[in-house]
Order: structure tokens, then sequence, then C-alpha cells
């Protein structure tokens, strides 16, 4: 049962934890695999699927947390070269890096991989109208500093939205190449 747990949810957690911790690709590993590991052991009680991709990903975002005071951050120049096998262009990278941990965390869990908002409150460790106040401020700088100008105002979002349709390609990819990396 934890292999198939492992199995099941790996791949889009390491992407998430890539994406999050801004391409430190050896602490995003490092992350993902204790938090599939403490998942793997509670996998009877994380039964629902979509509740379990939560979990693990709240419990990667605490421990990131945890671990940023005791950790000296990749090079930027790494960080770039592993979101750019990603897809992850300069303006997503812009973009991305205007973001602290949460509110990168957030902007993945809403925008690319689609959780539902009760989802990004238990990801986030949040209240409702919290949860909903960091994603919108998120996707609002992220648009900012990706458009180039910290000060110009956010680009009008389409029927999908621009920010969900730009990223997903990236969210896409990110996962796909850690499936195919296993």
């Amino acid at each position: 049962m934890a292999a198939a747990f492992r199995d099941l949810h790996g791949p889009r957690l390491h992407g998430f934890t890539v994406l999050v911790t801004l391409g430190d690709s050896r602490l995003a590993e490092r992350m993902a695999g204790f938090s599939l590991a403490a998942g793997a052991a509670q996998a009877a009680a994380l039964r629902h699927p979509e509740r379990a991709a939560a979990w693990l990903r709240a419990r990667t975002l605490r421990t990131l947390k945890e671990q940023r005071r005791l950790r000296r951050p990749a090079a930027s120049d790494e960080r770039r070269a592993a979101l750019a096998v990603l897809g992850v262009d300069e303006a997503a990278y812009r973009g991305l890096a205007s973001l602290d941990l949460n509110a990168r965390a957030a902007l993945v869990a809403s925008s690319i991989e689609r959780f539902d908002p009760i989802d990004v409150e238990a990801i986030l460790d949040a209240a409702p109208a919290a949860t909903r106040r960091i994603v919108a401020e998120a996707r609002k700088r992220y648009l900012r500093f990706a458009a180039g100008s910290p000060s110009a105002k956010p680009p009008a979002e389409g029927p999908m939205g621009e920010l969900a349709g730009r990223v997903q390609g990236v969210a896409t990819r990110a996962f796909s190449i850690s499936e195919t990396s296993r």
C-alpha cells in the first residue's frame, strides 16, 4: 500500500515542491520524500486521493517553512536551470520569485493544480477568507512581476485565466518530467 501511495502521489508532489522551492531541486526532492514517507505510513487514513494530496502538500509546506532557516538556498542560476527544464521562462521565473514561500504554494495549489478551495485552505493552514486573500494577492503579484513591471497593472484574465493558462504548461511539464525520471 505504501508503494502504491508513493506511485500515486510522488510525481505531482515533486512537481509542486520544485515550483514552490523556486527550483531548489535538492531541497524539493528531500522534502517531497519526507512527506511521502510520512503519508505512506498513514496511507490507510489518507484514502481519499484529493485529501491525501492536500495533506502531503501541507506537510511539505510546513517542513519547508521550518527548514528555510536552517539551509542555505541553491544559487539563482541553479534554480533557473532546474525550472528551465520544466519550461519556466524568464517572465514566469520573475513572477514566482516575487512571491514568498506561502504565496507560491497558494498560487501553485490553486492555479496550477486546481485544488478545491477547502484543500488550498488545508495546504496553507488558513481560514477561508485568509486563503482567498492570499491566493488573490499571489496572483496579482505574480502577474505584475511576470509582466516585467512591479508597478504595472496585471493583465486581464481570459476565460480560463491568463495565469492558469501560462502556468498550466509549466505544471504539465513538471509533473511529466518527474514521472519519466522515476
